[in-house]
This record gives C-alpha cells, sequence and structure tokens, in this order.
C-alpha cells in the first residue's frame, strides 16, 4: 500500500510542478499551446507554450515548476510534515526527476541555449539532436555529478531526520 502512496504522492506534485509553470506562462503572457499527460521518457504532466525569445523568460519558466517544488520541500521540513514517510520519499524522487541530466527541465535549458540547425523541427526532434550534442560533454557529467550529490544528500537527510 505504501507504494501505491507514494506513486499518488509523486503525481501529486508532478502536478503542482505542471501549475508552477501554467503560473509563470500567464505572468509572462506566453500563450499555452496544450497541457497533458504523456508516458515518455516517463509517466508525467507536461505544459507547451509559445517558446520565450528572451532567455531570461526561459528560464524564469523552466525553473518556475522546480521553484514550487523546492518551496514545498522546505515548508514540509518547516512544519515536519516528513514524519509521513511516504510524502518523503514522494518529494525525493520527484526531486530525482526533477533534476536529472537525461530530460528535465535542467537539460531543456542546457540543451535548448544551442540553436536548432532547421526551425522546421518539432521540439521533440530538437531537443534529441540537440541532446545527443549535449550528452557526455563535460557539463553533462557535472550535472550528473551534482544530481547524484542531490540524490546522496536526500538521502543521508532522511536518515538524520529520524
Amino acid at each position: 500500500m505504501e507504494f501505491v502512496e507514494i506513486n499518488i504522492l509523486v503525481l501529486l506534485l508532478l502536478f503542482i510542478h505542471e501549475l508552477g509553470h501554467v503560473t509563470m506562462a500567464k505572468i509572462l503572457g506566453l500563450p499555452i499551446q496544450s497541457i497533458g499527460f504523456q508516458l515518455r521518457p516517463y509517466p508525467h504532466f507536461y505544459v507547451s507554450v509559445k517558446w520565450p525569445r528572451v532567455n531570461w523568460e526561459k528560464y524564469l519558466y523552466l525553473f518556475s515548476g522546480t521553484f514550487i517544488t523546492v518551496s514545498l520541500f522546505c515548508i514540509s521540513i518547516y512544519n515536519e510534515f516528513f514524519h509521513i514517510t511516504q510524502l518523503y520519499w514522494a518529494f525525493v524522487i520527484q526531486l530525482i526527476i526533477e533534476t536529472n541530466p537525461f530530460y528535465s527541465d535542467f537539460t531543456i535549458a542546457i540543451v535548448s541555449r544551442n540553436k536548432p540547425n532547421n526551425k522546421e523541427r518539432s521540439f521533440p526532434e530538437n531537443y534529441k539532436l540537440q541532446f545527443k550534442k549535449y550528452k557526455f560533454t563535460l557539463k553533462w557529467y557535472v550535472h550528473f555529478m551534482i544530481w547524484t550529490i542531490i540524490i546522496l544528500l536526500l538521502i543521508k537527510f532522511k536518515n538524520t531526520l529520524l
């Protein structure tokens, strides 16, 4: 039963994360093209907007979801909600998903800095093309190491929390 509860909480956190993107898109005046759920590369909700032309708007939009998740994580620590073990592990899973070097808002931010060769390509095609150039580079390895450190710190934090 604990497994089911954790998965429900992860889906709730994913949904709240996407609400952060929707809110920021509205604040920035970015037209929302679609909101939905997809299974690739892992099950998750998504928000598709008309991509901002200015980098600072892109970064605000991309990191608004993570800001919401980290804020909720801090609120949960402050209010001592982590006596509910399932909630803690749901946050750990969510933060691992959000910061991973394979597909996350962080990789989208890094990869989308490169200008696509062909503006006619769809976002997934452009992402795959640019990610191939990014994967296994020094930046990717740094990202991977930071991600690994985040995972280890979250696990260690839970052990000190008990």
